[in-house]
């Protein structure tokens, strides 16, 4: 019977530190490493005509050629915005609305990828707005930022999330500048051509918070008496980073769009939504633990700083919080959490069956509405 006994322990213990490290290496491929690779064409267009297409997937590739609202897609020599309505065939085809905004026509036999950012290039690409590409100084040297002027002196600063490029801004630019806000929209370290963390690795605030306290000291330096940070996903982490680590600032007001700002919660999330390999079983809670205690031990994950729902109650300045119920990348909860800590401060806007930062696809005028009443109603006139 003991024998037995430390047969199964030891069958558990490497169950769990072979699982683990394997865990772990998921975790450092997909949440810590920065990977500039362009997207990968997946979609088929099957048959483009006057203001349609009907889409397909590349063999071994499985898009959601369903996905909900307004996105874009790009086929190399042009870029479409397929609209929220769509009609489905037997053969797994799809067809859509397309309003085409830049380059060649579509046809038939091309192949691209699904974008939710929606517009395509910069802003000067997708609604004409006057823009500069500039360089703003950080410790680790100097970062672009696009601006673009206005006549207002508060300025709106967006950080994007993690893997992602100043496109992600694109969505919100449009109604900022109508409503008169000079805007910065920034990279930061382990952005594509940007200089590198120390670390390698992407740190969900712990270091990239001096790349936002940077772009606001930028800000000030051009005129902005006050600034409005845009956050979304994990750029909210960098935005609640700065403002713990800074607490004299001339922040105004904070915007955060699926906030990604408990990275233990959103990575327990992915880990529900995954399979054991070669058993299709959940992966058991002991062996998600363990994984995220290697992921400590080999790549400096400090679960507890950088999980800024605490500091949350600290903070004095309003914000509005927006998050989609068909969120599969941060947990609902983490905006329910935002609100419940300040009541007081905390707008909170719901969008129903939106995924990840697609608050705007799913609905653009209530999206662009909330942030636009929000915005008048919590900065001084």
């Amino acid at each position: 019977m003991r024998r037995a006994v430390v047969v199964v322990i030891g069958v558990l213990a490497i169950f769990h530190l072979a699982g683990g490290w394997y865990f772990a290496d998921q975790l450092r491929r997909d949440a810590l490493q920065p990977d500039h690779e362009p997207p990968t064409d997946d979609v088929t267009i099957l048959e483009a005509g006057e203001g349609m297409v009907r889409l397909g997937a590349v063999p071994g590739f499985e898009p959601d050629l369903t996905t909900s609202g307004i996105v874009g897609l790009d086929w190399g020599t042009g870029y479409g915005q397929l609209g929220p309505a769509f009609t489905g065939a037997d053969d797994g085809s799809v067809t859509r609305n397309i309003q085409r905004l830049s380059g060649e026509a579509a046809q038939s036999g091309d192949t691209g990828f699904l974008d939710g950012n929606a517009f395509p290039g910069d802003p000067s690409q997708a609604f004409g707005i006057d823009f500069t590409e500039i360089d703003y100084p950080t410790a680790l040297g100097p970062m672009k930022a696009w601006r673009i002027l206005a006549p207002g002196d508060v300025w709106v600063i967006h950080v994007h999330g993690l893997g992602a490029s100043r496109r992600e801004a694109l969505r919100l630019i449009k109604p900022l500048a109508a409503a008169g806000f000079p805007q910065l929209v920034i990279d930061y370290r382990n952005d594509d051509g940007a200089p590198i963390d120390d670390s390698g690795f992407y740190r969900f605030g712990a270091t990239e918070w001096e790349d936002i306290a940077a772009a606001v000291d930028q800000a000030a330096t051009e005129g902005a008496t006050g600034m409005v940070l845009v956050g979304y996903s994990t750029g909210a982490a960098h935005i609640l980073s700065y403002l713990q680590k800074t607490p004299e600032n001339p922040v105004l007001a904070l915007i955060l769009d699926s906030p990604n700002v408990d990275f233990e919660q959103s990575v327990d999330l992915s880990a529900s939504q995954r399979r054991l390999p070669l058993i299709p079983l959940p992966l058991p809670g002991t062996l998600v633990w363990t994984a995220k205690r290697l992921a400590t031990l080999r790549f400096g994950i400090d679960w507890e700083a950088i999980d800024y729902l605490p500091a949350a109650a600290l903070l004095s300045v309003p914000m509005l919080v927006i998050h989609g119920t068909a969120d599969e990348t941060v947990p609902f909860q983490v905006s329910e959490a935002l609100a419940s800590a300040r009541p007081d401060l905390v707008r909170l806007f719901i969008v129903p069956g939106a995924g990840h930062v697609r608050g705007w696809n799913v609905g653009p005028q209530p999206y662009e509405r909330a942030v636009t009443d929000f915005l008048s109603d919590v900065l001084p006139t």
